[in-house]
């Protein structure tokens, strides 16, 4: 009886892994659901075509989920993507707590250096090797190609930021100053 042994929720995920859920359903849904979803809002078929948008969204989803490499690649990419979004949130919500009134949004510099933050992000969760308990994070072949690309790079950043920068108009105002004001959305 499954009643006397109790209910493991691993064996349920074991399951569900070996069934293929993970591998070609979850994929299939997953770009089912935006390829209807951007069908639908831009109307690239046109008006009320709802069924060519999902017999197309359906015929795509397919289509990926054949490629095993896709799939892998899906399924490396997206808990590293949750992660970072569940960061950010984590990040925003400290920082509307510490602003104490409403946030307005970045803009300014504080946008940028979040775009910036955002790329890095994305570029670590793509080339990054999936992980274990106690491995390091990045490998030493890892920082290898973060230093040798990108300390040059960020190097380049700063001199066109240096250079095309406008001379300051106030005096007093620095740099930490005015990121604090922009990210508390004052101007």
């Amino acid at each position: 009886m499954v009643l006397e042994q109790g209910f493991n929720l691993q064996e349920s995920i074991d399951f569900l892994v070996s069934s293929g859920v993970y591998d070609i359903l979850l994929p299939f849904l997953l770009v089912f659901a935006i390829v209807f979803a951007i069908l639908e809002k831009t109307k690239i078929l046109g008006e009320e075509k709802t069924n060519i948008n999902a017999i197309v969204a359906g015929v795509v989803g397919l289509l990926l989920v054949v490629q095993k490499g896709i799939v892998a690649t899906l399924n490396l990419f997206l808990p590293r993507v949750s992660m970072i979004i569940i960061v950010t949130l984590m990040g925003l919500l400290v920082i509307s707590m510490v602003a104490g009134k409403e946030f307005k949004g970045l803009r300014g510099t504080t946008l940028g250096i979040a775009v910036v933050v955002i790329i890095f992000a994305v570029i670590i969760s793509l080339t990054s090797p999936p992980t274990g308990y106690g491995t390091p994070w990045l490998t030493s072949y890892d920082q290898q190609v973060l230093l040798s690309v990108g300390l040059p790079l960020l190097i380049l950043v700063l001199v066109i930021w240096l250079v095309t920068a406008s001379p300051k108009k106030e005096k007093g105002k620095g740099f930490l100053k005015t990121l604090a004001k922009e990210a508390m959305g004052e101007e």
